[in-house]
């Protein structure tokens, strides 16, 4: 999961229409070659998973009509073994334009905390391209009966939530804070459409959601959480709970960059309006 991070590189896919784009043995089913594809997963669960597809043909001009078709590869087991592959071919075909297409497919009935192999693909006549990644699922949140009940390195106090919206970019577009000072936690998550963090584990970030507004975009929903802008690395995990009428945050020896450990939970409930 920690690898899925760090998988947006947008510059390594930006690439112009040259003449190796185009087809030359007499096709004429097929002009351009498929197109590049990044591949990375978002809403990972205990049992489930979105899989994404991402062209980007920002700076790509089309002289010609074509078409290109897309899907996934789902792979259990060892990395290097198909025999248990999954296809997954979409619906329709999509058309060769300048700008960005984005495609996913859900994947339910997963195993906690077991690692996956998939790709997005795109295919168009004899070509065909693909960007081998994997995930894990969510482990088992460690349980706790009291609710807004918290420790910091041992210390344990009640908590009252409330939920911010953080000032813009990197720093998310949802929180949680809680708290007495000098330790008041501010925890930041970045999700689609300006929605709720999902049921699943999460694992921090340095300093901010990185990158430019194109690698925001995609990092969305990717199981990432900040935490006081700046408290959180790699190695700080925790898990949510999100019931429909409920956030619940879980902190199982949850560490942060001061050396604190959080434990327990605390939770808010999601505003109606």
């Amino acid at each position: 999961m920690k690898k899925l991070i760090t998988f947006v590189c947008i510059s390594c896919m930006l690439y112009s229409c040259s003449e190796s784009d185009i087809f030359g043995d007499g096709d004429e089913d097929a002009i351009y070659n498929a197109p590049n594809v990044r591949s990375y997963t978002t809403y990972t669960s205990q049992n489930a998973v979105s899989l994404n597809g991402f062209i980007n043909h920002e700076n790509v001009v089309f002289q010609q009509q074509d078409t290109y078709t897309t899907g996934f590869i789902f792979r259990t087991g060892d990395a290097q073994d198909s025999s248990n592959d999954q296809i997954i071919e979409l619906e329709g075909e999509v058309e060769y334009y300048n700008g960005f297409y984005k495609f996913n497919h859900t994947i339910d009935g997963l195993t906690p905390n077991t690692t996956y192999h998939y790709t997005a693909f795109t295919k168009n006549g004899p070509t065909e391209e693909t960007d081998w990644e994997s995930f894990t699922t969510s482990a088992i949140a460690c349980t706790y009966d009291q609710d807004n009940y918290y420790s910091i390195s041992g210390t344990w106090r009640d908590a009252n939530v409330e939920i911010t919206n953080p000032s813009c970019c990197g720093d998310g577009n949802v929180g949680f804070r809680f708290g007495i000072w000098p330790d008041i936690f501010q925890i930041n998550f970045n999700e689609l459409s300006g929605g709720y963090p999902k049921t699943g584990q999460y694992f921090g970030v340095d300093y901010e959601f990185k990158g430019t507004h194109i690698q925001r975009e995609l990092v969305k929903s990717t199981n990432q959480v900040l935490i006081d802008n700046g408290d959180s690395t790699p190695e700080t995990e925790l898990f949510v709970n999100n019931d429909g009428q409920k956030i619940t945050l879980i902190f199982c020896d949850t560490q942060l960059r001061n050396g604190g450990v959080l434990n327990g939970k605390v939770s808010a409930a999601i505003p109606t309006n």
